[in-house]
C-alpha cells in the first residue's frame, strides 16, 4: 500500500509539473519569456558566457562566480511605459535572473549585457536599472557602448535597459599639488567613486584614481575633461607639458583599490562611477 500511495504522490506531482510547463509555453508566446540553462559541473572553475539573442540579453560568470552546478532562470516580462521607477527612457522588457541549487552556495552575480538598437543614440548612453530587495539603482557600464550596456548585476534582481545623459568621456586633463595621491577632480563623477584615466596618444599609459573634488568648471574649460593631482598626473606624462589629452572610464561598482594604489587620502568605500548634475537641465 506505501507504494501504491508512492507511485500516486509522484503521478500527481509529475501531473502538476507538466501542467505548469504547459502554462508558461502559452504564456510566452504573448505575455513573457521564461528559459532555464542547466550548468553541470563542466561549469565550474571556468569562465561562462551564455548569449540570447532573440531576448537581446548576454549572462556571463567569472571562474570563480559559480560554486556548484544549478539551474539558470531567465525571465523577461513586457512592460507598455516608457519611463524606467528612476525616471529614464527605458528600452525593451523587464529581465529576471535566477539560480536555483540544492547545494549550500549560489552565484550571487553575474555579468550581463542587455540590447536595444535605439538606446544610446548621439550624446546619450545606455545603463541599466536594477531592482533589488526593495532599492532600485542606476548601474552604469565601466565602458560606453552605443546600443547596449554590460554591468555586473545581483542574482533575482529585475533589470531594465535605460538611457541617461552621457558624460564626457575624453578631453584634456590638467594637474594641481593638491594631496600628492591618484586622486582627481571631475565635474561628472561623484566624490568617492573611482575612474580610470588612459592617456590617448600613449594607452599603455593608464591611473586609476579616486574622486575627492569637483572641477573643472565646464563653463571655463569646455574641452577639459578631469583635473589630476601631480601624482596621478606624472604617470601619464611629464607634469611640464600642463595638460595632456585623455580617456576618462567610470570603473565597476564593485572596484576595490589595491593596496599599492598609493592613495593617501583615508580610504572609503567605493561608490558607484555615476554622473552628477552639472547644470539644472541634466536628466539623470
Amino acid at each position: 500500500m506505501r507504494w501504491l500511495r508512492f507511485l500516486f504522490l509522484m503521478s500527481a506531482s509529475l501531473l502538476f509539473v507538466v501542467g505548469n510547463v504547459k502554462a508558461c509555453e502559452a504564456s510566452s508566446v504573448s505575455q513573457w519569456q521564461y528559459r532555464q540553462y542547466f550548468l553541470d559541473r563542466g561549469f565550474l572553475e571556468r569562465e561562462v558566457n551564455l548569449n540570447i539573442p532573440d531576448l537581446a540579453l548576454d549572462v556571463s560568470f567569472t571562474a570563480t562566480d559559480i560554486p556548484y552546478a544549478g539551474v539558470l532562470h531567465v525571465l523577461t516580462t513586457p512592460v507598455d511605459k516608457e519611463a524606467s521607477d528612476l525616471g529614464h527612457k527605458r528600452f525593451g522588457p523587464d529581465y529576471q535572473i535566477q539560480w536555483t541549487t540544492n547545494a549550500p552556495q549560489k552565484p550571487e552575480q553575474a555579468w550581463v549585457r542587455l540590447s536595444h538598437e535605439e538606446c544610446g543614440q548621439g550624446t546619450w548612453h545606455c545603463a541599466v536599472e536594477q531592482t533589488y530587495q526593495g532599492k532600485t539603482e542606476l548601474l552604469k557600464p565601466s565602458q560606453v557602448s552605443a546600443g547596449s550596456a554590460l554591468v555586473r548585476v545581483s542574482m533575482g534582481a529585475k533589470l531594465r535597459l535605460v538611457q541617461v545623459e552621457g558624460w564626457m568621456s575624453e578631453g584634456y586633463a590638467s594637474w594641481y599639488a593638491y594631496k600628492n595621491c591618484n586622486c582627481a577632480a571631475s565635474p561628472d563623477f561623484p566624490k568617492g567613486s573611482y575612474v580610470k584615466v588612459t592617456r590617448v596618444s600613449d594607452p599603455s599609459k593608464t591611473v586609476i584614481v579616486r574622486i575627492n573634488d569637483f572641477g573643472p568648471e565646464r563653463d571655463i574649460f569646455p574641452d577639459r575633461v578631469i583635473d589630476l593631482d601631480k601624482v596621478a598626473f606624472a604617470a601619464l606624462g611629464p607634469l611640464g607639458a600642463g595638460v595632456m589629452k585623455v580617456k576618462v572610464e567610470p570603473m565597476p561598482a564593485d572596484y576595490i583599490p589595491s593596496a599599492s594604489a598609493a592613495v593617501q587620502t583615508p580610504a572609503a568605500k567605493p561608490s558607484v562611477a555615476e554622473p552628477v548634475k552639472s547644470d539644472p537641465g541634466w536628466e539623470l
